[in-house]
Parts: structure tokens; C-alpha cells; sequence
């Protein structure tokens, strides 16, 4: 679920033209008590690997037992997505998975956003996605 929702975050970032700099995960437990947790990026963002990979991280600090109803990500302080994503020196492999998800979402634009899974959500049928935006 989580890879999901980092996807349509993306998709809207993406469609907005705007980019994040802080990933934010909200955990609701089965008491209604609501967990946030964030973390700020380097640099803003836009990509749903980025944003996956930082809440899987902020995730798991959470996973202690607890049950939860309801999980969410998002990302806070906006700017204009030409800042977002620049190569890095250390992490190499970002620039091909940024180029990749580049092509996918391609693909998700001409053929529909089920015509292209991860393995994350492969297989998972209607629950692995959020509804599709309507187009007003």
C-alpha cells in the first residue's frame, strides 16, 4: 500500500509541477491515535522511489507491535520542481531509476497507470491502487 500512495503522491507532484523536500507519514492506531513522522531530503523530490524509500524507513521505526487502520504519505515544503532531483555523487543509481520511472510513467500516460507495475504492487489487483483521477 505504501508504494501505492508514494505513487499517486508522485503523479500529483509530477501533474502540479511542483517537488517536496520533506516526506511525511501518518500512522492512525486502532485507538484513533494519530502517529506522524517526517523526514527532510537534501534535496525536494518528486520521484515515488525517493518517497517510498524514505517512508519504508520512517515505517519501520514504527513497526513495534502496533496495529494500524490507516496509513498515509505526503510531502511538505513545496517549491517549483526544477530543484527537484538532482544527480547525486553518491548514490550512482539514482539517476537510472529516476530515468526509469521517467519511462514508466511514459507508458502509464498512453496506456492507463495499470499498463506498468513494480513488483511492490504487482498482482495485487484494485487494492495495490488508489482510484484514478478524474479529469476535469
Amino acid at each position: 500500500m505504501l508504494r501505492a500512495l508514494s505513487e499517486k503522491v508522485s503523479a500529483r507532484l509530477k501533474k502540479s509541477g511542483i517537488a517536496g523536500r520533506t516526506v511525511v507519514l501518518k500512522l492512525k492506531t486502532q485507538e484513533f491515535k494519530i502517529r506522524t513522522r517526517n523526514r527532510q531530503l537534501g534535496d525536494p523530490t518528486r520521484l515515488a522511489d525517493r518517497i517510498f524509500q524514505t517512508g519504508l524507513e520512517l515505517l519501520r521505526k514504527e513497526a513495534d507491535g502496533t496495529k494500524y487502520r490507516l496509513l498515509g504519505i505526503g510531502v511538505s515544503d513545496l517549491s517549483d520542481d526544477d530543484r527537484a532531483d538532482p544527480p547525486d555523487l553518491v548514490d550512482v543509481q539514482s539517476r537510472k531509476r529516476a530515468m526509469a520511472e521517467g519511462a514508466i510513467d511514459t507508458l502509464r500516460g498512453k496506456f492507463g497507470r495499470r499498463a506498468v507495475e513494480t513488483g511492490y504492487t504487482f498482482g495485487k489487483g484494485r487494492d495495490a491502487h488508489p482510484p484514478e483521477p478524474v479529469e476535469e
